[in-house]
């Protein structure tokens, strides 16, 4: 089986594409769409499967036509992973499959299944997961090292449910003045009157690799993973977990669904709650290092690493069953 996989963010390109080598495919990446190294790529390689996902840079109107038009011109099996639902479905998701002409689209939201299969597309939920060859415990180092810490773009509507998590988890803390460092694009610019608080720039860290996100993971005491809506988990609640981070997560119904407070990760539904959680577990180290190793363990074990969801993938598009996968 041959696997054309095209994307440019360290993100995917960690995740999907060793899944499926570890199904014994074969998989060659694309990091841009231009049209002459495409075609040629195309007719020499012969993929079985087309693999797109997210919106990332090399997402752009022209190179999203390209891609539309070669699949329509070699008749190309693609598959789309709709990684942006449902916040940005209108926004991005549909444009891009109106684009692309995707023939299977996945989503990691539960309720987008229907609502794609409604406008008469193969549609499958697919949710984030964890690569235990990457999303695992790193050395900690000096620069990392803190109470709490925050991985997270900030907001600029913050019109989802992102913002109660900001409020829950975040706001009291640093109100309070506790060691907290925060990683990621754009709180230098965070409106409070649209979150609800302001932060300090003591506080910020800026940009930080997605290669990097280990050593966070493993360096700080206590990580607060914000959830973008209750019903579905975020990238980065697999990622810290399979970093055997000690994860401070809201309590909505997707982290209660999946994992089991105070075993795998500890929960919190109110500000004055994240408090005293916080106040507690950074007391007990070993409890933090007990609690972070069964979360490891459950998101390598329980059908929660992308060598499972490449696996889903080969399943529901069927070519699992059309030839056997060979190695490189």
């Amino acid at each position: 089986m041959k696997i054309l996989f095209i994307d440019v963010d360290d993100q995917y390109l960690l995740g999907l594409p060793p899944g499926f080598e570890q199904n014994g495919c074969e998989v060659k990446i694309l990091k841009d769409i231009v049209e002459e190294e495409l075609e040629q790529l195309l007719a020499e390689y012969q993929p079985d499967l087309v693999f797109t996902a997210g919106w990332t840079k090399i997402h752009t109107d022209s190179r999203l036509k390209i891609l539309g038009e070669m699949v329509e011109k070699y008749h190309l099996t693609h598959a789309y992973w709709a990684t942006e639902d449902p916040r940005w479905t209108y926004e991005w998701s549909l444009p891009y499959i109106k684009a692309t002409k995707p023939e299977y689209i996945f989503t990691i939201d539960r309720e987008s299944v229907a609502f794609y299969n409604r406008l008469g597309f193969k549609a499958y939920y697919l949710p984030w997961a964890c690569n235990p060859k990457f999303h695992r415990p790193a050395e900690p180092i000096e620069k990392y090292k803190c109470d709490i810490a925050v991985v997270a773009t900030a907001g600029i509507t913050w019109s989802s449910y992102r913002r109660d998590s900001a409020r829950i988890l975040l706001k009291p803390l640093v109100e309070r003045g506790y060691n907290v460092a925060i990683w990621g694009k754009r709180w230098d610019t965070l409106d409070p009157d649209i979150v609800g608080f302001n932060v300090d720039s003591r506080h910020l860290r800026g940009k930080l690799s997605y290669l990097e996100t280990n050593r966070v993971y493993s360096s700080a005491k206590i990580i607060l993973g914000f959830q973008n809506v209750v019903t579905e988990l975020t990238s980065r609640t697999y990622e810290i977990m399979g970093a055997r981070g000690f994860l401070l997560a809201p309590a909505t119904t997707a982290v209660l669904e999946k994992f089991e407070p105070g075993k795998h990760l500890v929960i919190t539904r109110s500000e004055d709650e994240t408090l005293r959680m916080v106040d507690f577990y950074l007391e007990q180290d070993e409890k933090r290092k007990e609690i972070a190793l069964a979360g490891q363990r459950e998101v390598y074990s329980y059908h929660n690493t992308y060598e499972d969801r490449a696996a889903q993938i080969l399943k529901f598009t069927g070519l699992r069953q059309v030839k056997s996968c060979r190695k490189r």
